[in-house]
């Protein structure tokens, strides 16, 4: 009988702790979405905040230049409201714009905490921060050139004729680096010869960052050979040639498309990237 009622009372017991853990978790699901939500209504306003805050600023900046004695003069009052003003201004309303984002939020919560408000803006101006390191990063990955503050490194190789193969004329535009942006023609050097086979020597400016880049060799018959190099969309600077390698592609006179060399078109290349000022 008493084994009965305790049984009686842990089954009533469970019934009643039920609907109460699923209240507090229905209760604190819309939390979580609504403190994401302020998150992000605050992080947005931020961003506007401070684009606003930053063209009132430099606006009010130029009006008031006159008054501290900065006069138009080369400019100068533009620089005062560019680098002044509008700075100030654009601090003022990255940190105004979401504080009050974030205080109306409080105030209209059933819960509000002290302190809870200036841990949240500091989570807000962090993820300001990131987002404009993610942009920097973006705009510094997707740079178009190789080297936008300085000349472009260059390819220097060395490409290695099967025997009887007579090389290009030096005048000629015989080697060529094409890129999905651009065609650079290379400019050849005095021919050499190795192990009885002509070595055709030269350089051509790596001016695109590209993930793909293919060296092409015209010989006097027509014929094109194709060397796909592998240099990465930002090419480090290096010392010593790579090793010798056969040629990936020949086209030659008659035939529509490139194929694939044999083991019999004996085309080789080696290569190096040079930049300027590291020899």
């Amino acid at each position: 009988m008493a084994f009965g009622k305790m049984r009686a009372r842990r089954v009533v017991r469970l019934a009643i702790s039920l609907p109460a853990e699923e209240n507090a978790r229905q209760y604190r699901e819309p939390a979580a979405r609504w403190a994401t939500m302020t998150y992000l209504l605050a992080l947005v306003a931020a961003l506007v905040g401070a684009a606003l805050g930053f063209a009132l600023g430099a606006t009010v900046a130029g009006l008031l230049a006159p008054a501290f004695g900065i006069t138009s003069f080369e400019g100068a009052s533009g620089y005062f409201a560019v680098f002044i003003g509008g700075p100030i201004g654009g601090l003022t309303g990255l940190v105004l714009a979401p504080l009050l984002v974030l205080r109306r939020a409080q105030r209209r919560s059933a819960q509000p905490r002290a302190g809870a408000v200036g841990g949240r803006l500091v989570l807000v101006l962090a993820g300001v921060v990131g987002l404009a390191a993610a942009g920097l990063g973006a705009f510094w990955l997707m740079r178009p050139l190789v080297n936008p503050n300085g000349p472009a490194p260059q390819l220097v190789f060395e490409i290695r004729l099967p025997p009887g193969v007579a090389p290009p004329a030096r005048g000629d535009d015989a080697v060529e680096l094409q890129t999905s942006e651009n065609r650079m023609p290379a400019t050849l050097a005095a021919g050499r010869r190795d192990d009885g086979r002509d070595v055709v020597s030269g350089s051509v400016e790596i001016y695109y960052r590209t993930w793909r880049r293919m060296l092409v060799l015209r010989l006097p018959d027509k014929t094109d050979v194709l060397f796909d190099l592998s240099l990465g969309m930002t090419p480090e600077h290096t010392k010593s040639f790579t090793a010798w390698r056969r040629a990936d592609y020949v086209a030659r006179p008659g035939e529509e498309t490139a194929r694939r060399t044999t083991a019999a078109e004996n085309y080789e290349i080696r290569y190096r990237v040079s930049w300027a000022g590291e020899e």
